[in-house]
């Protein structure tokens, strides 16, 4: 297993290359006030300059925490990079009046999707790329808005479980306001990640480096819980094609 040392090193070289091999310099980020989009813009703005960073703080008013919102905002500034803060209700309401009735999914979704759409507005405006926030963990389980905050040019964490991430945002020096925070997507009032997946980040962690590496079998053979080891597996199978390229109907 790497070291914290090797894994902020490794990340920072990574989007250096990224950026050089896209041609591009400017980096867009939706901040968030937790742990990911955090550690995410502090290596970006190592990578390639803290005045090539924007963020963009999207709260749904009425369900994002005024807390959170602030949290980013100092955050930004101590960081010494640009942000906005963009509320999305405006975005979100019109779908209020559709002709049908709105799913609970759907409607969790609409606000991710929105913030997306302010992201690749500014990107396309600036000549920035979207820097995306996802962890490793989140995408195997397929914990993310499809075309939402599943949608960015580049995702620095996608290699690195939850855990993984914060020890390197503690290493990093992300204040602990943000570090010690529940994590929450914040799809509605009160919402929390472990709360709707069912189980806590430390044991999902656990059994993903045993899964994806050795399979089920090997977890079981592990001593985890039946029942956890299936929820997981049963997330990561229902939400697989997250991942996957859209399919083309071949002719």
């Amino acid at each position: 297993m790497q070291s914290v040392q090797q894994l902020n090193v490794k990340l920072v070289k990574g989007l250096k290359k990224f950026f050089k091999d896209s041609n591009n310099s400017k980096a867009v980020v939706g901040l968030s006030g937790g742990i990911d989009s955090a550690l995410t813009v502090s290596l970006t703005a190592e990578a390639i300059g803290k005045g090539n960073v924007s963020c963009i703080i999207m709260p749904l008013k009425g369900v994002s925490s005024e807390k959170n919102t602030q949290d980013a905002l100092n955050y930004a500034r101590d960081l010494g990079v640009s942000a906005f803060i963009v509320p999305v209700n405006d975005l979100v309401a019109p779908f209020s009046k559709l002709p049908w009735k709105q799913s609970t999914t759907a409607q969790a979704n609409l606000a991710p999707r929105a913030r997306a759409a302010v992201l690749y507005n500014f990107a396309n405006s600036n000549n920035a790329v979207v820097v995306g926030t996802g962890n490793r963990t989140e995408m195997l389980l397929g914990y993310f808005t499809k075309f939402g905050d599943g949608a960015a040019d580049v995702f620095p964490l996608g290699g690195l479980f939850k855990s993984d991430v914060r020890e390197l945002a503690k290493f990093r020096g992300v204040p602990s306001a943000i570090l010690e925070k529940t994590p929450t997507a914040e799809l509605w009032k009160g919402q929390t990640d472990e709360g709707e997946i069912g189980l806590n980040y430390t044991e999902i962690d656990q059994i993903l480096r045993v899964l994806v590496v050795k399979g089920k079998q090997a977890a079981l053979k592990k001593g985890f819980d039946e029942e956890k080891v299936n929820r997981i597996v049963a997330l990561m199978e229902k939400n697989r094609h997250k991942s996957e390229p859209v399919p083309v109907i071949k002719l």
